[in-house]
């Protein structure tokens, strides 16, 4: 979901985030989380991605409805903008709800693929690491309520996984329907 930290991109590469103010951040992580606790199948897992600045009050939001197994760290081997620190890294809450099955391996907690080279959305993922999530948390189908330009969908359709995406921008829902048919186009298949 939205960071909350009103993202400015540099460059006009990407665009500015909707919802990415502080307030709004915060109001639509609180309606978010309890629906995907709802809407997640009892002893399964989710991760939720945050910035560094907003770890105290993500974690409050996400522990009123699952267990907080852990914390991710993304290394992303490129430096963010910054006049003291520049951030390279960023954090995924790893959730329960219940007791899901145990990992076919344990994973370390900082993950170390590097940032697109050229990004289509402001906070797009990695596909390799968005698949890692899913292989770690062996589901079957994943639901992604922020979904940006579809990288989890791409990481789910290449892994043979069902997986349904939401996004507010209708450019950005038709990015990702370009990019899971280029994947088809291209032969790039699970």
């Amino acid at each position: 979901p939205p960071y909350g930290i009103d993202l400015q991109p540099q460059r006009g590469l990407t665009q500015s985030i909707v919802g990415d103010q502080n307030c709004d951040a915060r109001e639509l992580w609180g309606f978010t989380v309890p629906h995907a606790y709802r809407t997640l199948k009892d002893n399964s897992s989710a991760f939720f991605w945050f910035g560094w600045s907003e770890s105290d009050w993500t974690k409050a939001v996400v522990s009123e409805w699952f267990t907080v197994k852990g914390c991710v760290v993304w290394v992303k081997n490129v430096w963010g903008i910054g006049y003291y620190l520049r951030p390279q890294h960023e954090f995924a809450w790893y959730l329960h709800k219940g007791t899901p099955p145990r990992p076919l391996e344990p994973l370390s907690n900082v993950w170390n693929f590097p940032r697109e080279a050229a990004p289509i959305h402001s906070c797009q993922k990695p596909v390799e690491m968005m698949e890692q999530s899913i292989q770690f948390t062996q589901a079957t189908s994943i639901l992604d309520p922020f979904c940006g330009s579809g990288t989890t969908l791409v990481a789910a359709k290449q892994l043979g996984r069902k997986a349904v995406g939401i996004e507010i921008s209708e450019k950005y829902c038709e990015i990702a329907v370009k990019r899971l048919a280029q994947r088809e186009l291209f032969g790039v298949q699970p």
